[in-house]
């Protein structure tokens, strides 16, 4: 199907960009496409003959923006439904080692604008930057004990996060596999859980690897479960809002997690019948009453979104669900995505610690109300939840 974008405006209220240095809001491992034309994705440009992409910048990469945001309507690759998106213009500068050879690349053209941030943001799994004011311990001007921690806490969470990607890439060669055939995907589906019915066997069969976890014991079979089956639904239901920030995936994460530890609610969170070998957190996720890509059928049509979870980009050199080898930003996704579960379930301490905010068990996306509570607007690290269209959490105990 031919791509088309349509131009609306150019949004004068979102001008604060143009002609100014930016950064891009990625991680550390991550590069984004910068293309030919505005309106494109890895999807619709492969479909445009006239859209290619110029530039892959990552965030370490020399960003000026040159014009103001256009607004435009954009297929979403995930839902295929046309979507407001944004894109600005800019100039890039950076440099990419090649068999040891350091090349320059720089040039202008059309980028998301969710990428594009006016401060530098810590990655959420890479290095975490020191305090401009930052003295080492047992220099002279390092302080008391309370200076001393605070200067040991950059090196601190980089060496947390280090463990968390180090126990994610561990787990990549079994978490996430694909279970159908994207080619040919089913078009009737075995009876019951499609989780226990499709991904269960073949995950059990991969073995747990010796993974220590935060608190010094062995990762379990039930925690390998509990990731993949985590990773799976995340992807599926949120892959379309991580270029807005990885706060809004981890933000269906912990409440996910907060669904888990409510044993007083369990007949309300986790619906239907489910393995024995599912604890919890992967009942709760996979019960498709509560997170519909596990439904078989929408609108008497196969679920889109469960051919997604059955078969995510979690092998560059296989096909995914659309049929085809993933493109390296959906890889990014996938990875950040195992980055996430592996955090909530192996470093359950650390991962609460930055979701602390999010104490709610109920999300939404685009709605207006729910259920007579009260929107709540929390904040992980530096980013505040605030995009309707990714995640609305809604507190239970602030009615209005």
């Amino acid at each position: 199907m031919r791509f088309i974008a349509f131009l609306f405006v150019f949004t004068a209220s979102l001008n604060t960009w143009a002609n100014g240095k930016a950064f891009l809001d990625l991680e550390d491992d991550e590069i984004v496409s910068v293309f030919n034309k505005p309106g494109m994705n890895w999807k619709n440009c492969s479909a445009d003959p006239a859209c290619r992409p110029i530039a892959w910048p990552d965030r370490g990469a020399e960003i000026e923006v040159v014009s103001p945001p256009r607004k435009m309507k954009v297929e979403d690759p995930y839902t295929g439904q046309m979507q407001d998106e944004e894109y600005v213009q800019i100039k890039y500068r950076y440099k990419r080692t090649v068999k040891g050879k350091v090349y320059t690349q720089e040039g202008q053209g059309w980028v998301d604008a969710a990428y594009v941030t006016q401060k530098k943001k810590n990655s959420f799994y890479g290095k975490v930057e020191a305090p401009k004011e930052y003295c080492l311990p047992g220099t002279k001007n390092s302080g008391g004990p309370k200076e001393i921690q605070k200067s040991l806490e950059p090196l601190e969470k980089t060496l947390s996060h280090r463990s968390v990607t180090a126990a994610a890439d561990a787990l990549k060669s079994r978490i996430g596999a694909c279970v159908i055939n994207p080619k040919n995907p089913p078009k009737n589906f075995a009876a019951g859980n499609p989780y226990d019915a499709y991904v269960l066997p073949q995950l059990r069969k991969s073995g747990v690897p010796p993974l220590t976890k935060e608190d010094g014991t062995t990762m379990t079979e039930k925690d390998m479960v509990d990731i993949d089956a985590l990773a799976r639904t995340l992807y599926a239901e949120m892959a379309r809002c991580y270029k807005h920030g990885l706060h809004y995936p981890m933000t269906v994460a912990k409440i996910a997690v907060n669904r888990s530890l409510a044993t007083d609610r369990k007949s309300e969170f986790i619906k239907d019948d489910h393995s024995s070998h599912k604890g919890p957190l992967a009942r709760v996720v996979t019960s498709p009453s509560q997170f519909s890509l596990w439904l078989k059928k929408m609108d008497g049509k196969t679920n889109n979104s469960l051919l997604q979870a059955l078969c995510p980009p979690s092998d560059k050199t296989k096909s995914f669900w659309t049929g085809s080898t993933p493109p390296p930003y959906e890889t990014s996704i996938w990875e950040n995505t195992l980055r996430i579960a592996t955090e909530a379930v192996l470093f359950p301490k650390q991962f609460n610690a930055r979701t602390r905010q999010v104490k709610q068990f109920h999300y939404t996306s685009g709605l207006k109300s729910f259920y007579g509570m009260k929107q709540v607007f929390p904040w992980i690290e530096d980013r505040k939840v605030s995009k309707d269209a990714c995640v609305q959490v809604w507190d239970e105990g602030r009615k209005s």
